[in-house]
Parts: structure tokens; C-alpha cells; sequence
């Protein structure tokens, strides 16, 4: 009986072990040339001085992610087709080209002597960190609803 059990033990462990290394860190670096056109064209027009020193590839179950690191450290990460999530800017603010108008525009007024430095989105709301570390959170309409320090 503890023969079958430990046999059973052993099975189920060396399952568990090769579902969490399919399931696991999918990370692997690329070439700049196999993201997708949309991101590469993103960073050509918004970066356009500043060279991809790393790209990774996370492919998961259900989607696949990007991850660019610029050389001056700035950091973007894309979806499938290539459209931006988030982007990381260090030292200086994110372009003004991808904040939208009201996000930039309450940001102008509220917090005029701070700079944009990350903006991510996702199909509900917007996130905003500023350069002197407040993080604002946007509804999909572009309305304030939460600051966090």
C-alpha cells in the first residue's frame, strides 16, 4: 500500500512539475526585427534617437506580450498586435503624442511643475505615474479616480 502511494505521490509530482513548466516564465529575448510592425513603427516615431538594447517575448497561454528596453532605459511593453500597454520613460517625461488630451490636460492643471514619466492602459481605465511619485488612476472616459502617493 505505501508502494502505491508514493508511486502515486511521485506521478502526481512529475505532473505538477511539467504543468508548472509549461505554464511558467515563457521570457525569451528576440530580435528587434520579429516584434510586430505596429510596435516597431511606435518606437521608430516616439524613440526615435534611442536604439532597443533587450526585447523579450512572453508568450502565456492565452495572449503574447512584448517587452522592450531602450538603451536610455526606458522601458515599453506591447501586446499581440503590437499596441502599447505601458510605457516607462527614466529621466525625462513619456511623449506627449501618446498621454491623451484630457489626461494631459488635468495633469497640466493639477500638477504643473510634474511630468508624465509612465502611462499604461488597459480596456478599463488609465494608469499615470507622475515625476514626483504620485500615481493617478483614469477611468476610460479620462476622469479621475483615484491618486495615490
Amino acid at each position: 500500500m505505501k508502494k502505491a502511494i508514493f508511486t502515486l505521490l511521485g506521478i502526481v509530482l512529475a505532473t505538477a512539475s511539467v504543468v508548472a513548466a509549461t505554464l511558467g516564465d515563457n521570457d525569451r529575448v528576440i530580435k528587434y526585427e520579429e516584434l510586430p510592425a505596429k510596435a516597431r513603427t511606435f518606437i521608430n516615431d516616439h524613440f526615435p534617437n534611442d536604439a532597443a538594447s533587450t526585447v523579450w517575448e512572453d508568450k502565456e497561454l492565452s495572449h503574447t506580450e512584448y517587452k522592450v528596453v531602450l538603451a536610455s532605459g526606458t522601458k515599453i511593453e506591447f501586446d499581440a498586435a503590437g499596441e502599447w500597454d505601458d510605457v516607462e520613460c527614466r529621466g525625462c517625461a513619456v511623449p506627449a503624442a501618446i498621454v491623451p488630451a484630457k489626461i494631459a490636460d488635468y495633469v497640466a492643471k493639477h500638477y504643473a511643475s510634474s511630468t508624465i514619466v509612465e502611462i499604461a492602459k488597459d480596456r478599463n481605465d488609465w494608469d499615470v505615474k507622475l515625476s514626483n511619485g504620485l500615481e493617478l488612476e483614469f477611468d476610460k472616459e479620462y476622469r479621475l479616480v483615484e491618486v495615490d502617493d
